[in-house]
């Protein structure tokens, strides 16, 4: 699958610093900069910064409008290491939920709160910001110097990162997605933006045979459907990370019903 290739690239080429990195440029997909492979600025990690030291994030807020504007969500669905993982973790065999449609605006409170106020008010070490239970920098961070430690630097901190990554993980395995539409904050920075993206997913109106087959596929369960029908590109959603499987769906029905017809 072409997106799975995409994805798998994207992981190894984040992670693949011998040394080098650039952490002046931030990347819209969460992966923690205190990896020690990591090329590039996680944009939370930069906003709480700044906002401890209540300064404004020009750069890293430019870079994140410029490639919301000009993609949307698209490295949401095809570049976040995070959103990888939850990908394969849905693959796991077990009772599958859908999440409440409220829920989906937790992760702007998260921005907001966590990312944003709770680091002004308290500066960029406090206990209360995003990015102490961040799970990317749980796996990418703190597990593995928990590894080389022995497990001997065991903080009431560590516990409760962990305990939320547990968290999170259970959900990804429960329901499709469910950290990045309900709690990723760089989510909640760009699902403004799928609106007015210059990136579009283009299906024609007038393939729609209204199986909805396209519902049934979308891993963030945001009925692309219903604007297909209205002519409206289905990327033109909060929640939809642009992964493209409502057009591959529509492409795989239509291909069937011609060569039933020829």
């Amino acid at each position: 699958m072409k997106r799975r290739f995409v994805q798998t690239i994207s992981l190894l080429i984040l992670h693949s610093s011998w040394g080098p990195q650039i952490k002046w440029i931030c990347t819209p997909v969460l992966s923690c900069h205190s990896c020690v492979l990591s090329w590039f600025a996680c944009p939370i990690g930069v906003f709480v910064h700044f906002a401890g030291y209540h300064t404004f994030p020009f750069l890293a807020l430019g870079i994140i409008l410029l490639l919301g504007v000009l993609l949307g969500r698209l490295l949401c669905g095809w570049a976040c290491p995070f959103g990888f993982l939850q990908d394969l973790l849905y693959k796991i065999p077990s009772r599958k939920i859908s999440l409440p449609h409220w829920a989906d605006n937790i992760k702007y409170f998260v921005l907001i709160i966590m990312v944003l106020l709770l680091p002004f008010i308290f500066g960029e070490e406090t206990w209360y910001s995003f990015c102490r239970i961040c799970p990317a920098s749980a796996l990418q961070v703190s597990l593995p110097s928990l590894i080389s430690s022995q497990f001997n630097n065991i903080s009431v901190g560590t516990i409760v990162r962990f305990a939320f990554l547990f968290i999170i993980i259970t959900l990804a395995i429960l329901c499709s997605r469910s950290f990045c539409r309900t709690i990723c904050p760089i989510g909640a920075l760009l699902a403004p933006l799928n609106y007015i993206s210059f990136w579009t997913i283009k299906i024609p109106q007038d393939k729609c045979i209204s199986c909805k087959r396209c519902d049934k596929i979308c891993i963030t369960d945001v009925e692309p459907s219903k604007r297909i029908i209205e002519n409206i590109a289905p990327n033109r959603e909060l929640d939809c990370v642009v992964c493209h499987d409502c057009k591959s769906a529509c492409e795989q029905i239509n291909s069937k019903i011609n060569s039933t017809e020829s």
